[in-house]
């Protein structure tokens, strides 16, 4: 490894920052390009790459979710329509109800994804930032973790 300087040049504040606004191919591509020349664009880069592949696997969870909800919701709107139309009773109506809000479930979830799209877009903006500035940011509880990785 070549001998590294303390602060981080203007190239590698650039390298790192844009590692993690624009996530992970840019933050692969700063790393391998990078990682024996700065320890600093090495470390970013892992932590953006870490950061995306977090994001993924909720983005994923959160798909599948989604997917649960939308067919069990139907299914449950499918059986209780049928419910109702074989009962004359006057609890019918509660449960046509409850079949209805449980329809709308599904087209809840844009209310719990667009604000964590705006919550991560906001998390890479800071991230980029403070690199760009030469600070040495980290996540929360990531940023530990891989530093622990690295140490090794």
């Amino acid at each position: 490894m070549v001998d590294q300087p303390l602060t981080p040049t203007s190239d590698d504040r650039l390298m790192a920052a844009l590692s993690h606004f624009f996530g992970l191919i840019v933050a692969l591509i700063a790393w391998a390009t990078q990682k024996d020349k700065s320890r600093f664009v090495r470390f970013q880069a892992i932590q953006a790459m870490a950061f995306d592949l977090c994001v993924a696997i909720l983005v994923f969870i959160m798909v599948g979710c989604m997917m649960v909800l939308i067919f069990g919701s139907m299914a449950v709107g499918m059986g209780g329509m049928a419910f109702t139309v074989n009962q004359n009773d006057p609890s019918s109506g509660l449960i046509s109800l409850f079949i209805t809000l449980l329809t709308a479930v599904p087209f809840l979830v844009p209310c719990i994804v667009f604000p964590l799209v705006g919550i991560v877009f906001v998390a890479r903006l800071i991230a980029a930032i403070q690199t760009f500035q030469g600070k040495d940011f980290h996540y929360p509880w990531l940023g530990k973790q891989i530093e622990h990785f690295l140490a090794r």
